[in-house]
């Protein structure tokens, strides 16, 4: 008997127009960014004002493109559009039209706070659905890569070296121009394309050098592709420092487990960053009843002032034990400062402390795993902290709606 083959034809144009939504499975998670976006208010959004008439794409459709994009494991700009070709929900999202990277990348960089009221919009939504309840909050932070290679970090010496290395080298070329331009041999007027290379150069090392002088510090060193990234400290024993930045983060304990708040520290470590992260929950939600970190937070100024600010109980095990015995022999103000990390400390052992403790670490660091395996996310597209604490929000909003998703495709029992 012989064997029947499916007939594959690539020639033959299809009879009827293609609907993209026969492409998209019903159940498809890009059915579900889509309707979330459209209810998003996006009217803040920056367009390109060129003045030339050309049609722009929709705020929302591009931004619909980034949140699917990053949530499904897409970062790069020039990722993106490449798959706006070969990616049928992408395709889906833009229509069947074609944003080129740059157009991607620019809308990225100037709507870093239509991300921000974005995020807020989601959460506050999932808020009114019973999604977060800010019963108990998880804090805790994660290095994540920058956009800048470790070995263009330099001291201030070797700063300094450059620049006059990089001014020599700009003048060498400038009297080199000068008489390109005095040679009847040489064509045209224009300068070499190198000779904008120092000048860029010169700027980002002015930068670096501002940065290293607000630190002050004693050995301070700075990165010269994005000053405001650090080295940062192996998280492991045995790892390697790599030059990043500290991406903290609060997540609601309640079931769906959202990221409540999302922000960059200037620090190497978690130390007094945890009023930081508790004041970046959007008051829209409300203010946390718990707020439980682990001991990299332990600073007794900075959880003193997080206790005042939200109102919420701390629980956070001191760094180190503290002799109660001890404190006749001290100052009042060491010991009003030994009582509260006492105080801390017997929380942090009390079977209630444990029970937050145990499920500070089921919440953020799944959080934290998810997007450095799941989705791929581990280093930033953008440069400087105030942009990549807005592309760290933008990580946020689509791992949110993602979790979402997920929470609204389990049938109810």
């Amino acid at each position: 008997m012989a064997t029947k083959l499916v007939n594959i034809d690539r020639r033959t144009p299809l009879l009827l127009p293609v609907d993209l939504r026969d492409w998209v499975a019903e159940d498809d998670f890009v059915h579900f960014v889509l309707e979330a976006v459209e209810g998003l208010d996006v009217r803040s959004a920056r367009v390109n004002e060129r003045g030339t008439g050309s049609a722009q794409y929709p705020p929302g459709m591009l931004l619909a493109l980034l949140v699917y994009s990053y949530a499904t494991g897409v970062f790069s700009s020039r990722r993106i559009e490449r798959s706006t070709f070969l990616n049928v929900a992408v395709r889906y999202v833009c229509a069947d039209t074609h944003p080129d990277h740059d157009t991607i990348a620019t809308f990225r960089r100037e709507n870093l706070a239509l991300v921000q009221e974005s995020f807020v919009q989601v959460l506050a939504l999932a808020r009114e659905l019973g999604l977060v309840r800010l019963g108990l909050v998880a804090v805790d932070g994660t290095k994540l890569l920058a956009n800048a290679s470790k070995r263009a970090t330099v001291s201030a010496a070797q700063l300094a070296a450059l620049q006059a290395a990089d001014a020599q080298t700009a003048q060498g070329l400038l009297i080199r121009a000068e008489e390109a331009d005095r040679s009847p041999r040489e064509e045209g007027t224009r300068l070499p394309r190198r000779l904008a290379q120092p000048a860029q150069r010169r700027a980002r090392l002015q930068a670096a050098q501002a940065v290293l002088a607000q630190r002050r510090s004693a050995g301070a060193q700075v990165n010269t592709t994005d000053p405001d990234s650090r080295l940062q400290p192996p998280s492991q024993p045995g790892g390697g420092f790599t030059q990043g930045y500290n991406a903290q983060a609060a997540v609601d304990t309640a079931p769906a487990r959202l990221i409540v708040a999302a922000r960059i520290a200037d620090t190497t470590t978690d130390h007094n960053q945890l009023s930081g992260t508790v004041a970046a929950i959007p008051v829209e939600l409300g203010r946390p009843v718990v707020v439980v970190a682990d001991r990299g937070y332990d600073s007794h100024e900075d959880i003193v002032r997080t206790a005042q600010l939200s109102g919420a109980q701390i629980c956070c095990p001191p760094a180190h034990r503290f002799n109660p015995h001890s404190a006749s022999a001290i100052g009042r103000q060491r010991q009003a400062r030994q009582s509260e990390r006492l105080a801390r400390d017997q929380l942090a052992r009390s079977a209630r402390g444990q029970a937050w403790l145990r499920l500070r670490r089921t919440t953020i660091e799944p959080v934290f795993g998810m997007i450095k395996a799941a989705l791929g996310f581990r280093r930033f597209q953008l440069r400087g902290r105030s942009k990549v604490e807005g592309e760290w929000q933008l990580v946020a909003l689509a791992y949110n709606l993602r979790r979402l998703w997920q929470v609204s495709a389990v049938p109810a029992c």
